[in-house]
């Protein structure tokens, strides 16, 4: 609870003096020069505190389509799908 805290109060601070670390990688990929080397490697430092990195999802979805849509070979397998259930 503490950490957070800090985090947003430092997340506060850099707001409010209009650099943000992900800001500060814009302005150099945009080609801003007045940042200095110093600046970088800080925003580097800070941005995983202030930008969490987006974290991937694994899904496992079944697509729908409608019985309009199967070909015959499709159909014919979802009809033999349901025998094999059946006599289990």
């Amino acid at each position: 609870m503490r950490r957070r805290a800090l985090v947003e109060r430092v997340e506060k601070s850099l707001k409010s003096k209009g650099r943000t670390p992900l800001e500060i990688f814009a302005a150099v990929m945009g080609g801003d020069l007045s940042i200095t080397e110093m600046q970088f490697e800080a925003a580097k430092a800070a941005a995983p505190y202030i930008h969490p990195k987006l974290s991937s999802v694994e899904m496992n979805a079944t697509v729908r389509r409608r019985i309009e849509d199967m070909s015959d070979d499709e159909l014919e397998a979802l009809a033999n799908s349901g025998d094999s259930a059946e006599e289990s």
